[in-house]
C-alpha cells in the first residue's frame, strides 16, 4: 500500500441495483485514477416506481488511492 493516500467523492447509478451502482461508479473511476485501494459506501439509495418497487439506485462513494511518489525530494 502506498504511504501518502488521496480519496474523492463520487456518485453514480444503476437501474438494476446497488452492487451495479457501486461496480458502475468503481469502473469509471478506474478509467482515470490508478491505484485504487478501498472505496466506503457513503449514501445508498433510489427511487421508488408506482408499483412500490426499485426503480434506479443511486450511490455515493468515497474512493480511496494512493499518490504517486515522485521517487526524489525537491529542497
Amino acid at each position: 500500500m502506498t504511504s501518502v493516500t488521496k480519496t474523492v467523492r463520487l456518485n453514480g447509478g444503476s437501474s438494476r441495483s446497488i452492487e451495479d451502482a457501486i461496480s458502475t461508479v468503481l469502473g469509471r473511476a478506474a478509467e482515470t485514477i490508478r491505484d485504487i485501494q478501498t472505496f466506503d459506501v457513503v449514501k445508498f439509495g433510489g427511487t421508488v416506481a408506482e408499483d412500490g418497487t426499485p426503480q434506479h439506485f443511486e450511490v455515493t462513494l468515497d474512493i480511496t488511492f494512493g499518490v504517486k511518489d515522485s521517487g526524489h525530494l525537491h529542497g
